[in-house]
């Protein structure tokens, strides 16, 4: 699935840089910020739903690399998550 440049990930490498969630501390990571995350729950839930009613489970594999006729709108549903969790920046 790749990597991404969140702290927590391939950007820890890079100087300067808080590693940790600013709300739980807890190391930022794509598994964090799309499934863990407290600060973005209401979000979190809005994706969900939008993932159930394509018939696909939330989890990362399912975000990340959505198979067949999900792909469209998963991706669609994860761009509108990002972007209302203002962290769209952060990836």
């Amino acid at each position: 699935m790749g990597t991404t440049l969140l702290p927590g990930g391939a950007g820890k490498n890079v100087l300067g840089i808080d590693h940790a969630c600013p709300r739980c501390q807890e190391p930022l990571t794509a598994p964090h910020m799309l499934l863990h995350c407290q600060n973005h729950k209401a979000q979190r839930d809005h994706l969900e739903a939008a993932l159930h009613s394509h018939g696909v489970a939330l989890n990362l594999s399912n975000v990340l690399d959505p198979k067949g006729a999900a792909r469209s709108p998963v991706f669609s549903a994860l761009v509108k998550y990002l972007l209302d969790c203002l962290i769209n920046d952060k990836i």
